[in-house]
């Protein structure tokens, strides 16, 4: 009994081990099942991660070509202005000038009008005078050409003999009578 006792008791430890080791080896296979699983998991995600990594990297580096065309055009904005602003200190110089122009010739305008305005003036006392002379001049006219008028006028006016030209002060000429002209020919 002792044998067949010691039999059973190693055939009950070794099924009890059998089975200890087949529950433990089903629970390692669940384990490794979900260890798979979790595994391709992880590297699906490491897979996404790389490719949003790659994504970004792109990303980067248009972010990157877009900041140096930027910062390209902002200098070339730069030097624009500066030359916009060289321009447009020459146009406000260049309205001054024009301005003080304007202003010059304003005012030689003005002294034109104010001469065309004397002119016409002295145009209009010009005609006057023209006027008046005409109307003088017919009324000469019609004296000189009638006989009797003729006469009258040569009976008015007394006929003065002159001084040939020389000035007279208190009777007296003031230009000596006698003038003595010497000729000295010119040497050569």
């Amino acid at each position: 009994m002792n044998k067949a006792f010691l039999k059973n008791i190693l055939i009950a430890v070794l099924l009890t081990i059998t089975v200890f080791s087949v529950f433990e080896y089903i629970l390692a296979l669940r384990e490794k099942e979900k260890l798979s699983y979790t595994l391709n998991r992880v590297k699906e995600q490491v897979l996404s991660l790389e490719n949003e990594k790659q994504n970004l990297l792109e990303t980067l580096k248009k972010e990157k070509e877009i900041q140096q065309k930027l910062t390209q055009r902002n200098l070339e904005l730069k030097e624009n202005l500066k030359a916009g602003k060289i321009r447009l200190t020459k146009l406000f110089r260049d309205v001054r000038e024009k301005q003080r122009s304007m202003e010059q010739l304003n005012s030689r305008i003005s002294n034109s009008k104010a001469e065309n305005r004397a002119l016409i003036e002295k145009d209009n006392k010009l005609r006057a005078d023209l006027t008046r002379v005409s109307q003088e001049n017919e009324s000469l006219k019609a004296e000189l050409s009638s006989l009797a008028e003729l006469k009258k006028t040569q009976e008015s006016k007394k006929i003065v003999e002159g001084n040939r030209g020389f000035l007279i002060k208190d009777g007296k000429l003031t230009y000596p009578a006698k003038v003595r002209i010497e000729v000295i020919p010119a040497i050569k």
